[in-house]
């Protein structure tokens, strides 16, 4: 059925038609209650014909609306009137990603339309909801260039018409289909990850991946035929964008991605490396100022395989002061730290030959080496590979693939932390190492020490104090808990309430931490953070009992800190709560266990930690 110019439907009157598909007429149509204009979306007469439909076409309209995404496509009302089955959506008037394409599109325009629609499509997954068409028609384009994705759940709609079902008729576009949906069996997330990955494809290269004389046989090539290769992608880091693709669009849906979302982090950075980067980060490495000039750069030491990935994390750390050095296996890299140490190895996991896992332990069996911080970067994401790798000696772990602000973060705290031991003597050396070793004795406070110093920090620079007291907090929060290596392992670990015994043995660290820090001949200024981070601001705290003000300063930031860290992180007795539960329980305590002014700085700083990687 055509509507005419004029037609209404409940109270949309239609003003004209806007565009026509195989399952669905679109029209524009204006809503006079709210004096706006509205897209309607008429479905084929036979939908109303099929028994017990209308009850279906409620239920998924519904589980549709309820989708609220800023790039999910508004969905305003549905309903079946005079024999017509109509769904009311957002105008959005700027067209469709399928009028952009036709030729390569550039790489980081690519990556900036995908990664809100990759966000959407996750958002869906979350709610339940699968797309099952997702191509550049459904991809639809706001005006100022913001992109929408449209039709979620259609083909499920036609696909309960048992009119569409019995006659074989393919409820989808071919180009875009799964193997898996192609072939008929039951599809998921990763259906559509596929689909997305064959717009990414075709956006990057101008032609979909697979092309033929009938749908039929474009399904049997989704099915049977390798990828084609991206020949249209040039430059150091086509290889690397062309392996996201390949693993996107992989047969097996298990040998995809988790995520849509962590599809397009694969190619972001290539598409931040190709194109003009952004405001925040400089173009090239800073000009090296009077402050620069006068010390030596620290040195990053990039170990792996993949010529590919080498050179997409250099360009990561490109604004940061730093030399970057790259090697590709295990014997190099050693033989690259034994002729010029470096001040930090970021290092690849799975390489042949040597494994990561062997060049750490061999850098941290070395006494003069065994200080410098080592970051595992990998493909593994298992809680048994982290393990492996703190017992190999690993500082920290990361994930491919890699996120460049977190990458930036954790480069920039290792470094911070090489140049804290940098300036110790060698009783500071034995007493930071044994702060290492309390923080490996518990695999629940993994970087506990290294979050809460980096807040700490940031916190007393915002409260304008000096460079000294910025690096006491530093410092201070590296070894607060230093005296824990008194406590039995036993009693750190309880999964339950620990009992009187118990409790006298774990308030004891304070007091057995400022002895252990006590010789150091620069430890005065951390001795009150070690001793006071546990007094209470209503003085019913420990060791002491010291009340409000009266707690020094330095150990009243670091106990913010401590407190927010351990209640956003796993512990042995509890799982981890929401930063919004750590949150209203600072408030909660503040004046009584914590000081309320540090309490309300902290909740205000939030986002800005969050960028540092310290919460």
């Amino acid at each position: 059925m055509t509507l005419a110019d004029g037609f209404t439907l409940g109270q949309y009157r239609i003003v004209a038609c806007i565009g026509r598909g195989g399952m669905a007429t679109v029209y524009r149509a204006r809503q006079a209650s709210l004096d706006r204009d509205v897209a309607i979306k008429v479905l084929p007469d036979f939908f109303a014909e099929d028994e017990g439909y209308r009850e279906r076409f409620q239920q998924e309209a519904k589980s549709i609306a309820r989708l609220k995404h800023p790039n999910i496509l508004n969905v305003f009302d549905f309903g079946q009137e005079r024999g017509i089955t109509y769904l009311v959506l957002e105008l959005v008037e700027g067209g469709t990603l399928s009028e952009r394409l036709g030729r390569p599109m550039d790489l980081q325009e690519a990556v900036r339309i995908i990664r809100p629609i990759a966000s959407a499509l996750d958002h869906a997954h979350a709610q339940g909801v699968l797309h099952r068409d997702i191509k550049p028609s459904n991809i639809l384009i706001h005006r100022d260039g913001t992109p929408v994705l449209g039709d979620f759940g259609l083909a499920k709609i036609a696909g309960s018409v048992r009119r569409l079902t019995a006659s074989g008729t393919v409820l989808g576009t071919p180009e875009y289909m799964s193997p898996e949906y192609g072939a008929g069996e039951p599809i998921g997330p990763p259906s559509d990850l596929y689909s997305l990955a064959v717009v990414a494809y075709e956006m990057l290269t101008g032609r979909v991946p697979f092309e033929a004389d009938t749908p039929a046989a474009v399904l049997l090539s989704h099915i049977n035929k390798a990828v084609p290769p991206t020949r249209e992608l040039v430059g150091e880091l086509s290889g690397h964008v062309e392996d996201a693709l390949r693993k996107a669009l992989a047969k097996n849906p298990l040998e995809r991605f988790d995520s849509a979302t962590q599809f397009v982090a694969a190619l972001t950075p290539a598409a931040w490396v190709h194109g003009e980067r952004p405001e925040t980060i400089a173009p090239t490495r800073p000009q090296q100022n009077a402050k620069t000039a006068s010390r030596s750069l620290p040195t990053v030491l990039v170990v792996d395989d993949s010529a590919a990935n080498r050179e997409l994390i250099e360009a990561c750390l490109a604004g940061i002061d730093c030399r970057v050095r790259l090697a590709g296996d295990g014997p190099s890299a050693l033989a690259a730290i034994e002729a010029a140490p470096p001040d930090l190895v970021l290092l690849d996991v799975q390489m042949p030959g040597m494994d990561g896992y062997t060049v750490c332990r061999r850098l941290k069996a070395s006494s003069t080496l065994r200080l410098v911080p080592v970051v595992m970067i990998t493909a593994l994401d298992r809680s048994d590979d982290r393990v492996q790798a703190l017992e190999a000696g690993a500082d920290d772990f990361m994930s491919k693939p890699v996120e460049r602000l977190e990458l930036v973060a954790r480069v920039r705290s290792a470094l911070r932390l090489k140049a804290v031991y940098d300036r110790l003597d060698s009783a500071e050396h034995v007493i930071y190492s044994l702060a290492a070793a309390v923080e490996a004795k518990d695999s629940y406070t993994e970087r506990h020490t290294n979050r809460v110093a980096e807040s700490a920090r940031y916190l007393g620079g915002r409260m304008g104090l000096p460079e000294e007291d910025l690096d006491a907090l530093y410092r201070g929060g590296i070894i607060h808990d230093i005296g824990k290596i008194g406590v039995p392992d036993a009693v750190l670990q309880k999964p339950g309430p620990l009992d009187a015994d118990e409790l006298v043995l774990m308030r004891a660290h304070p007091e057995i931490g400022e002895n252990i820090v006590r010789p150091l001949r620069t430890g005065s200024d951390l001795l009150p953070i070690v001793r006071h981070h546990h007094e209470a601001f209503d003085g019913h705290g420990y060791p002491d009992g010291l009340r409000g003000t009266g707690i020094p300063l330095l150990a009243r930031i670091v106990a913010v800190c401590d407190a927010f860290d351990a209640l956003t992180n796993d512990r042995p007795y509890r799982p981890r709560l929401s930063e919004r539960e750590a949150l209203a329980i600072l408030t909660g305590g503040a004046g009584r266990q914590w000081d309320p002014q540090l309490v309300s700085l902290l909740t205000g700083e939030i986002p800005a930690l969050h960028r540092l990687g310290a919460a």
